[in-house]
């Protein structure tokens, strides 16, 4: 299985919250390309993922589950995701999210 990293860029979870910068969808999807990611990790752009209790949320399936991201809202949440990419691309599937990003986690509801 293919890693995916799926993020919210509609509804009030994505893009658009007053609280949080937006999330730079255009800019993450063209330093995928670059790193030339997209063989190793899926990068998805939805309009809704559910849980709109959180704001900026990010959906990450690997081999091992589920792992629910809100308020991934920074320059450094979104280096963390492409250093995790990378490091998939590079190691293999049992690379796992780094702290910064883990941090971040909820269940939802």
């Amino acid at each position: 299985m293919k890693a995916t990293v799926n993020i919210c860029d509609g509804c009030c979870c994505g893009r658009v919250n007053k609280h949080n910068m937006a999330v730079p969808v255009e800019d993450l999807k063209a330093a995928w390309r670059e790193l030339d990611l997209t063989k190793h990790v899926n990068l998805r752009v939805t309009s809704c993922l559910g849980p709109c209790s959180r704001a900026n949320v990010t959906l990450v399936n690997t081999e091992h589950g589920r792992t629910w991201l809100g308020g991934i809202a920074s320059e450094d949440h979104y280096h963390s995701l492409l250093d995790w990419a990378q490091g998939v691309a590079e190691h293999g599937h049992d690379h796992a999210l780094p702290d910064s990003l883990l941090a971040l986690r909820f269940d939802p509801v």
